[in-house]
């Protein structure tokens, strides 16, 4: 199966990835975006505002998790090989 990035990027082109790599590529989004809205509703909700550094290094964990998806096939990335 080929890349994450390479998919979407097809997908951006008009051309149709296949049945396979849009069902794994929108499970690896639904992965993420649930721990992304998690972290996002603990900030949202949270009465005292945590340490700058810690809102840091979860902006960055988002970042470092979405680029590595990227340069993963869905089905690696989701540690079905």
């Amino acid at each position: 199966m080929r890349i994450l990035s390479e998919i979407i990027d097809d997908m951006i082109d008009g051309k149709k990835p296949t049945h396979d790599e849009c069902y794994y590529a929108l499970q690896v989004y639904r992965f993420m975006f649930n721990i992304d809205h998690r972290h996002l509703r603990e900030e949202l909700l949270n009465e005292k505002r945590p340490p700058e550094f810690i809102r840091k290094m979860k902006a960055e964990n988002s970042f470092n998790m979405y680029k590595g998806a990227l340069s993963k096939s869905p089905k690696e990335w989701l540690g079905e090989k």
